[in-house]
C-alpha cells in the first residue's frame, strides 16, 4: 500500500475502503465538505449506525454527529430512540449530545426512561445534572443520578433535600459527598447508612468522636470506625482486642495504629489480620520474625513480598516448602542476586517464571531461562528487558500468544524483533502493535488493510493523529 502523507489523503483513502469504522477514525480531522461525506458513509445505513452508537470505542466527535443527525432527520412522531438510547450508553458520548438529548421536545415526548440515562452518565454537564435534581420526578433517574460519579456536593444535597432518605444510602457512599452534607444523613440515617459514613474519607471528626464515645455501636459501624486514622491511641488498643476479628483487621490495616498493638497483632487468631499486618509497609523486625514462622502460606507469602524484610531474611523465605512463597521473594524487588540464583532452578516453573519476569535479574540467567519449556517461564522471559534480543527474535516466532505477547510488551524490544508480529495471527497483538515506539508510521501503515475491523480502526486512528499533531507543529 502507497503510503500517504496528508490529512486529506487519508480521509480520501477512509471514503474509498467504503469502511464505517476507517471513516470513524479519519472524522476528527476532516474538513466539512469531507465530514460530509464520511457521515454519509457511517450514517445512510441504520445498522452502522446502531454499531457506531454502540461500540465503545466510537470517537466523541463521530456520536456527537451521529445523534445531531438523528434529531435533525426526525419529527417528533419518528425519532429514533434505538439509536439515542445506545448513544446515551456510551460513555465516549460527549457533554454537548448528552445536553442536546436532556433539552429535546423531540426525544422527551417520546416518554422513554433516558433521563436515567442521562442522570448517570459522567459527561453529562453539571448544570445538566443539577437540572435533573431540582425539577425531575422520575425516581428511577433521581437514584441513578445519585451513584453518578461525576455529581458534585451541591447536586447530591439538592438531591438529599428536596427528597430525604430515598438517596441517603447512595450518598452516603458518594465519594464528592460533603462533611456537611454527611452530617445531616448521619443524624436520620440506619446502621447501614452510618456505617458508611464513618467510612466516609469526608466523614467531619465530630461524628468519629462521637462514635468512638459510643459504648454500643452497632457491629457495621464499629468496623468502618477501625479504619479511621484518627481514632486516639487508646481506642485502637481497645479495638486490637475486639472479640470480632474484622475489626481488628481494620486496627491491623489502620496507619495510625501502635507498633506495640501491631506486635500484638501477629499473634492474632485471625489469618486475615496476620496477612494484613504481614503486608504493612511499617513492620518491625520482631514481627517479620515471628511471622516468618506462621502457619498460614498466604501470611509468609505476603511477607516474602514485604520490602521491609531484610535481604538475609528473604534467602531463608527462598527455601519456604510452599512454592508460592519462594515465588513470592523471587517477585520482591529487593531479592538478593544469590537467591535469583537458587530460584532460577527451582523445581516449581511458577517460582522460575517469578524469576523471568523479575526486572533485576540479570542478562546470563535470562539465558538460562530461555532454554526452559514452560509456557509461564517463556513468557516471563520474552519480557524482560534483560533478554538478549536474538532471543526476543526466536521467541516472536513461538507458536504461544502468550510469550508473543511477552516480545509484544518488552520496552527493549527493536524494531527488527517486532516486525514478524505485524502478520500475528491474534488480533489483539496486532492492536498492541499499533502504539509501540519502535515501530514507524510506514510499518503501522500496513495494519490500514488488516482483514480485523478493530485493528484498521485503530492504525487509521493513529496516523490521523500523528497527522493532526504535525500539522500543529508545522
Amino acid at each position: 500500500m502507497k503510503m500517504l502523507k496528508s490529512k486529506a489523503d487519508l480521509v480520501s483513502k477512509a471514503i474509498k475502503k467504503a469502511d464505517i469504522y476507517c471513516a470513524a477514525a479519519v472524522y476528527e480531522i476532516a474538513n466539512t465538505n469531507e465530514r460530509n461525506d464520511l457521515e454519509c458513509l457511517m450514517f445512510s445505513k441504520r445498522r452502522d449506525a446502531l454499531s457506531l452508537a454502540r461500540w465503545e470505542h466510537t470517537p466523541a466527535s463521530v456520536l456527537q454527529a451521529l445523534s445531531e443527525n438523528v434529531l435533525r432527520n426526525s419529527d417528533i412522531a419518528n425519532v429514533d430512540s434505538a439509536i439515542l438510547t445506545r448513544i446515551e450508553k456510551n460513555p465516549n458520548t460527549p457533554s454537548l449530545a448528552l445536553s442536546q438529548h436532556y433539552k429535546s421536545e423531540k426525544y422527551k415526548k417520546q416518554k422513554l426512561s433516558f433521563i436515567a440515562l442521562v442522570a448517570e452518565h459522567q459527561n453529562t454537564p453539571l448544570q445538566i445534572l443539577e437540572s435533573i435534581a431540582r425539577f425531575e420526578n422520575d425516581i428511577e433517574g433521581l437514584k441513578s443520578l445519585s451513584r453518578n460519579i461525576s455529581a458534585n456536593a451541591s447536586v447530591l444535597t439538592i438531591l438529599v433535600s428536596r427528597i430525604p432518605n430515598i438517596f441517603d444510602k447512595n450518598v452516603a457512599a458518594h465519594p464528592s459527598a460533603s462533611a456537611n452534607l454527611l452530617e445531616l444523613i448521619y443524624a436520620r440515617g440506619n446502621a447501614y447508612t452510618r456505617a458508611a459514613i464513618i467510612g466516609h474519607k469526608n466523614c467531619p471528626l465530630c461524628l468519629v468522636e462521637s462514635a468512638e464515645q459510643n459504648g454500643d455501636l452497632p457491629l457495621l459501624m464499629l468496623r468502618q470506625l477501625a479504619k479511621d486514622e484518627r481514632l486516639s491511641k487508646n481506642t485502637l488498643i481497645k479495638l486490637s482486642s475486639n472479640i470480632d476479628s474484622v475489626v481488628r483487621y481494620g486496627i491491623a490495616c489502620n496507619l495510625a495504629t501502635p507498633k506495640a498493638v501491631l506486635s500484638s497483632l501477629s499473634h492474632d487468631s485471625s489469618a486475615a489480620v496476620r496477612r494484613a499486618i504481614a503486608s504493612r509497609f511499617d513492620l518491625t523486625i520482631t514481627s517479620i520474625i515471628v511471622l516468618m514462622k506462621d502457619k498460614d502460606v498466604w501470611v509468609r507469602q505476603w511477607l516474602a513480598r514485604n520490602l521491609r524484610v531484610p535481604k538475609k531474611l528473604l534467602e531463608q523465605l527462598a527455601q519456604d516448602k510452599h512454592a508460592d512463597v519462594r515465588r513470592a521473594v523471587a517477585r520482591n524487588p529487593r531479592c538478593p542476586i544469590v537467591v535469583l540464583d537458587l530460584l532460577a532452578q527451582d523445581e516449581s516453573a511458577w517460582v522460575r517464571s517469578a524469576v523471568a519476569y523479575q526486572k533485576k535479574t540479570p542478562r546470563r540467567l535470562m539465558q538460562l531461562l530461555a532454554g526452559d519449556t514452560n509456557i509461564d517461564v517463556l513468557s516471563g522471559v520474552a519480557n524482560n528487558h534483560h533478554t538478549p534480543q536474538k532471543i526476543l527474535q526466536k521467541l516472536a516466532l513461538s507458536a504461544e500468544e502468550d510469550i508473543r505477547r511477552g516480545v509484544i510488551i518488552n520496552l527493549n524490544a527493536t524494531r527488527k524483533t517486532m516486525l514478524p508480529l505485524l502478520e500475528d495471527s491474534y488480533y489483539l497483538h496486532r492492536l498492541m502493535l499499533i502504539k509501540k515506539p519502535q515501530l514507524n508510521q510506514k510499518d503501522i501503515w500496513r495494519l490500514c488493510d488488516d482483514p480485523d475491523f478493530q485493528v484498521r480502526f485503530m492504525a487509521f486512528r493513529h496516523i490521523a493523529h500523528k497527522l493532526l499533531v504535525n500539522s500543529a507543529q508545522e
